[in-house]
This record gives C-alpha cells, structure tokens and sequence, in this order.
C-alpha cells in the first residue's frame, strides 16, 4: 500500500516538482556521502598524524629552539656520555647520562617529534638537588631508527627495559624518579604501575589519555568529536596495533598507590587543554601535587617561570625523596 501511494502521488505531481525532488534528494545524498568520506579522511589523517609525523626535530633545530627561549646554558651544563638500551625486538635507543649522585639518577623523556635535546631544560632542576640524569630518545626520534610511534603506549614499555637497563649497569639499590614532558609525560605515567620502587614522577603537560587529545582535536577545528572517535581508534587497531584504552593514563593512575606524582600544567596550553591535567590528578589515587603556571602554552612552564618551576620540583623532590 506504502509503495503503491507513493507511485500514485508522484503520478500526480507536476513533472517539474518530481524533477526538483529528485535533485534535491540527490544533493542531499551526495552531501551525506561526502561528509561521510571527509569524516574517515580527517579519522585517519589524525591517526598518521600521532604514529607517523613526517618531521622530526634534529638536535640542531632544539638547541636553536631552547637558545631563543633562554636555556642556551643547559648545553654544557652536563658532562653527558654516550648510551644504548637494546630493547628486546633487538631495537636500539640512544641516549647519554650524565653521573652526579651514582646512587640516585631521574630519567627525562622529551615530547612528540622532538629529541633528547629537549630535556635538558628541565633537568638541571634534578641535577642541582643531585641527581644523577639519563636522557634518551624516545622510539622513532631522534638518533634511532624511524618507525611507529604510539604516543606513550609502546614507549613506556620501552621505559620499563630501560629502567631495568639502567640499574643493571648502575646498581639495583639505585633510587630512580622519571621526568616526562607531554609525550614523555605520559610515557612516565603509563609505567608508573608497571616498574616497583619508583621514587616519584613529574610530569608536564601530559594528556589525560589519547581519546581526550582527539576530543581536543576535533574541538579545536569545530568538528563533532563524536564523528571522529570510532573511525580514528579503529585506524589505530587496524594500522598500529593499539586503542584508545590502551593509552589512558587517568586509568592507569586509578591503580596508583604508592608513586608521589607532581602535575604540572600551563593554563594557556591550547594543545594539551589543561582539563586534562585536572582529570589526572582527579584520578590519581597516589600521593599527589598539582602546579598551574599562569600564561604558560604547551611545554612552556618552565619558560615562563623558570625560578618557580625548579623551586616547585625542589620542595617536591625533597618531600618525597628516599632517607
């Protein structure tokens, strides 16, 4: 009856109103179609965009960034020596440590695309309580070999190799805190219930997992984020072996009891919205301290106050610090 009403109705219209309805039916279909391609083209673009970065930092293009915003001294600061951690696919890490305390030792962790170059600026804030520093470049950056990166999930992994690498060379009775900034940041939150005895961890600016980051990403370019979600993890699944759920770590910080975390966060980040550093240190069941630098963008805390950035990890570090 339905079909047949349809027909009859269509027969009594002007020739001229069924040929408009179907043309504006057929716009309409092609426009859903097209959003359609364009919301799985976007997906994916944001997917590669994360695991395959066409540009990596050289150690060049860091020092000249971290000159123009004042940590030219971090350069010689450290007498740093060459080191390899040979990760059990047989990948090779490359980084440097530089001795101080033999017997306490804080592993920096750089971002997404850049390089190890990039932690020193924030190192000298352990390195002057005496800290001994091991640096490193993350899989895929800097000196290694390119690849796939996993936006913290795969690399923290690797962290845990390395931590073991580190106290059998150096000893088992070493004390060892992690600093990570944005990728790195997460990196160190993702081992925090995968490595025992850590002494504590401060991270800055780490996203509150990867499905946020895309949310911000959508809201940034005024696109409905539920759109994005679905088709974005599946490329993850699909091309890099890893979801969303693999890389939260508000969730993995719900497990935490005994590791004191430091929060750090700049209240201008438009990249890494600072709600994500209130959902971790809400999560976080550890002890905990929240630091929000006023003014400062992504990874630019420490740049914007350098004083009050190394007073706040001192008396950090010094509360929580072993003996």
């Amino acid at each position: 009856m339905i079909k047949l009403f349809f027909c009859v109705t269509i027969m009594i219209m002007p020739k001229e109103l069924v040929i408009a309805l179907i043309i504006v039916g057929s716009i309409i279909l092609l426009g859903i179609i097209a959003y359609f391609i364009f919301t799985i083209f976007i997906s994916r673009m944001m997917a590669v965009k994360m695991c395959e970065p066409k540009h990596f930092k050289t150690k060049e293009e860091k020092d000249e960034e971290l000159a123009l915003c004042g940590h030219r001294d971090g350069f010689d600061r450290y007498q740093r020596e060459p080191i390899e951690f040979i990760m059990p696919d047989n990948y090779v890490i490359h980084g440097d440590y530089s001795l101080n305390n033999p017997k306490k030792f804080v592993i920096c962790m750089h971002g997404h695309t850049s390089n190890r170059q990039a932690s020193l600026k924030y190192a000298y804030a352990f390195y002057r309580l005496g800290y001994s520093l091991i640096f490193f470049d993350h899989r895929s950056h800097g000196d290694n070999a390119r690849g796939i990166v996993t936006m913290g999930y795969k690399e923290s992994l690797d962290l845990v190799e390395i931590i073991k690498q580190v106290k059998d060379k150096f000893g088992q009775d070493i004390e060892i805190g992690l600093f990570g900034c944005s990728m790195g940041g997460v990196t160190a939150l993702n081992t925090v219930n995968k490595v025992k005895g850590l002494s504590f961890v401060v991270s800055d600016c780490a996203f509150a997992s990867l499905e946020d980051i895309v949310r911000g990403f959508c809201k940034q370019h005024h696109s409905p984020a539920w759109m994005h979600l679905g088709w974005t993890n599946m490329f993850l699944k699909k091309k890099y072996g890893f979801s969303f759920k693999d890389n939260s770590p508000k969730d993995e910080l719900k497990k935490n009891k005994d590791v004191p975390i430091l929060f750090i966060h700049g209240d201008k980040d438009d990249f890494v919205f600072p709600e994500n550093v209130q959902m971790l240190y809400s999560n976080d069941a550890g002890p905990k301290e929240l630091q929000i630098f006023e003014g400062a963008n992504h990874c630019g805390s420490v740049t914007k106050d350098k004083e009050r950035y190394y007073k706040v990890i001192e008396e950090f570090v010094n509360k929580y610090k072993r003996g």
